[in-house]
């Protein structure tokens, strides 16, 4: 086969490569900013920074019962660690239940799809933010998910 045979070839090869990186870097390129999830329903919390609610403008197949995680914090684990982190846990597990069932308004702010298919937001509490009153309190400390995650072992 001669060269001038596969030129047509090579250039259609070529205009496929070009689409599929445009659109690969398109996509990559996307950092979707959801708008605030507001109409949210208080269902249950596994511990401090992850908790259950009803979203009741989602369908209720995405919608109800979503897991969220509280972002940029990390809470004491209820399973594990020391009686110190444990009995931190609990009370910290307390305190969000308490102060959600009691609230008038809900927000998720910021939402974005975290790892583990749940939400991660930042959960505003009749206008306070749940993460900074959580940190103020020293149920919670300031958390990346990237970096080690702090330690609870003991006060500090």
């Amino acid at each position: 086969m001669k060269i001038r045979e596969w030129i047509p070839t090579i250039w259609l090869i070529t205009f496929w490569i070009i689409v599929i990186l445009f659109f690969v870097q398109t996509v990559k390129a996307a950092d979707p900013n959801y708008p605030d999830i507001m109409a949210v329903e208080y269902v249950r919390n596994y511990d401090a920074d992850t908790v259950t609610v009803n979203i009741h403008t989602w369908p209720k197949i995405i919608g109800h019962k979503i897991s969220v995680r509280v972002n940029g914090i990390d809470t004491p684990e209820i399973r594990g660690g020391t009686e110190y982190s444990k009995n931190l846990a609990k009370q910290a597990k307390l305190f969000v239940e308490l102060i959600l069932k009691c609230a008038q308004n809900i927000t998720l702010k910021n939402p974005q799809r975290g790892k583990y298919f749940r939400i991660v937001a930042d959960i505003e509490i009749d206008g306070n933010d749940l993460g900074q009153v959580l940190i103020k309190l020293g149920y919670a400390k300031a958390y990346d998910g990237k970096s080690a995650r702090p330690d609870w072992s003991t006060p500090e």
